[in-house]
C-alpha cells in the first residue's frame, strides 16, 4: 500500500518542515519520526535487554535480514548480494580495492574528475600506484557521454564506472545502454547510484551492473553511516575481502594455516557493528517502499518544475542541466550573477533556506537545490522569491 507523498501528514514526519525550507537531500537528507524512533527503540532495547544477550542476538540477526530483504525490493537483487558499509565511498573502494587488477589494465570513468570524487579518486589512485589506464570519457555541458566513443573504448577495458545520475546536473546516465556494451565486451560495471536511490526506480538486473553503491542517508532518509553495496553473485568471486574476521572467514579444519573465506555477504563485511544505523535504514526503507518511488519520483518533480520556472523568471539566473524531464532527476542548478557561496549562506542565514553551493563541467560554481517529496511547490516559490532579493540587494 503506497501513500500520497503531498500528503500534509506526511509532511509532519519530517518537523525541519516547520522550520525551514531544507532543500539540500543531494547531500544528506533528514529523517523522518519513524526513523528516529527505530534507531532509540534499539538503543533501549540494548539497555533494558543486554547488548550481547541471546534475545538481542537474535533480534539483531532478524533485523539484518530484513533490512537486506528491503535493499533487494529497492533494486531488485537478492538479499544476499546485499553488503552493509557506512557511505558510498566504503562500498566503491571495496570494489576498487578488491579487484585483482593487472598492470596495462583499463578503467572506464565517465568525465574523469566530473564524476563525483567517491568515484573517481579510488579509480585515479588505482592508475597511480598500480600502472592501470585511467580512460576517461568526454562529457558535454550536461554531462553526457558519447555511447560509442564508449562502446569503443569498452573493447580492451576491464571495468566501467560512472553515476547513475549526476551531483551537479541531475542528469540521468543510460545505464541499461552502458549495461549492454559491457556485457558484450566482458567488462564489469559499476554504479555510483548516490542520487537515485530513494528518489527514481533501480533495477540493477535490467542496469546489468555488477556493483552499485549508495547511501542510506540522502533520498533513502536514513541516518547517516549507513550505506549500501549491491555486489552480483557472478561477481562476488571477483573481489578480494578488504578486511577479515571472524564474520567472514574461519579457520579450515584441523590445519591452521588455511583460511577459508566465507560466502556473500558476510565475505565482505567483516566487523560491522552499526547496529542502530541499520534499525534505522530498515525502518527508513520501509517509509519509502510504502509511500513508493513512483509517487516519489512524481512529487519531486512537481516540485523541481515548479522551482525552474520560477528561477527561469529571474534576469541573470542560468539554468543548468537537461531540458528532458524525463532525463533528469529533482535535483535544479542554476548560477546566478552574484558569487553563489554568498547566495547559499545568506539564504541560510537570514531566510532558514539550505541549497547547497557545486560545480559543473569547466568549474563553474553552481547553487543547487535538491527538492525530495516533503518540500513543496510554495516552497519553490518561496526560494525563487528569497533569491531574486538577494540580487537586487
Amino acid at each position: 500500500m503506497t501513500v500520497a507523498p503531498d500528503a500534509p501528514d506526511l509532511r509532519t514526519d519530517f518537523p525541519i518542515t516547520k522550520k525551514m525550507i531544507y532543500m539540500n537531500n543531494g547531500a544528506v537528507a533528514p529523517t523522518p519520526l519513524a526513523v528516529v524512533k527505530a534507531t532509540t527503540d534499539f538503543m533501549v532495547k540494548c539497555a533494558d535487554e543486554g547488548p550481547d544477550a541471546q534475545a538481542t542476538s537474535d533480534y539483531i540477526t532478524l533485523l539484518l535480514k530484513e533490512l537486506r530483504t528491503r535493499v533487494a525490493h529497492l533494486i531488485n537483487c537478492e538479499p544476499e548480494e546485499v553488503v552493509l558499509t557506512q557511505s558510498t565511498t566504503e562500498g566503491i573502494n571495496i570494489v576498487a580495492n578488491g579487484i585483482s587488477w593487472q598492470k596495462g589494465d583499463t578503467i572506464i570513468a565517465r568525465g574523469g574528475k566530473h564524476e563525483h570524487p567517491a568515484n573517481y579518486l579510488p579509480w585515479l589512485r588505482l592508475s597511480q600506484q598500480r600502472g592501470m589506464v585511467l580512460k576517461e570519457l568526454a562529457i558535454d555541458e550536461n554531462g553526457f557521454f558519447d555511447l560509442d566513443e564508449l562502446e569503443k573504448a569498452a573493447r580492451k577495458s576491464r571495468l566501467v564506472t560512472m553515476s547513475h545520475a549526476l551531483y551537479n546536473t541531475g542528469a540521468i546516465m543510460p545505464l541499461e545502454e552502458v549495461g549492454r556494451i559491457t556485457e558484450e565486451n566482458n567488462a564489469l560495471f559499476c554504479v555510483d547510484a548516490a542520487q537515485t536511490a530513494g528518489t527514481i526506480r533501480i533495477d540493477v538486473k535490467k542496469i546489468g551492473c555488477h556493483f552499485m553503491a549508495f547511501p542510506g542517508f540522502k533520498w533513502l532518509c536514513g541516518p547517516m553511516g549507513m550505506g549500501i553495496l549491491y555486489c552480483s553473485k557472478k561477481a562476488a568471486e571477483m573481489l578480494e575481502p578488504p578486511s577479515i574476521g571472524g564474520e567472514s572467514a574461519m579457520v579450515s579444519g584441523n590445519n591452521s594455516s588455511i583460511i577459508a573465506i566465507r560466502g556473500m555477504p558476510h565475505r565482505l563485511q567483516t566487523g560491522f557493528r552499526n547496529y542502530p544505523g541499520a534499525a534505522g535504514l530498515e525502518a527508513a526503507l520501509r517509509y519509502i517502499l510504502r509511500v513508493g518511488i513512483d509517487n516519489i519520483r512524481s512529487a519531486n518533480m512537481k516540485v523541481a518544475e515548479a522551482l525552474r520556472q520560477e528561477l527561469g523568471r529571474i534576469e541573470g539566473v542560468t539554468l543548468h542541466g537537461p531540458q528532458d524531464v524525463s532525463k533528469r532527476t529533482s535535483i535544479v542548478t542554476f548560477s546566478v550573477p552574484k558569487d553563489p557561496s554568498m547566495i547559499v549562506r545568506k539564504l541560510e542565514e537570514e531566510s532558514g533556506t539550505v541549497l547547497a553551493e557545486r560545480e559543473v563541467a569547466g568549474g563553474r560554481k553552481i547553487i543547487r537545490a535538491a527538492p525530495h517529496f516533503f518540500n513543496t511547490e510554495a516552497q519553490a516559490a518561496t526560494i525563487a522569491a528569497q533569491i531574486k532579493a538577494l540580487l537586487l540587494q
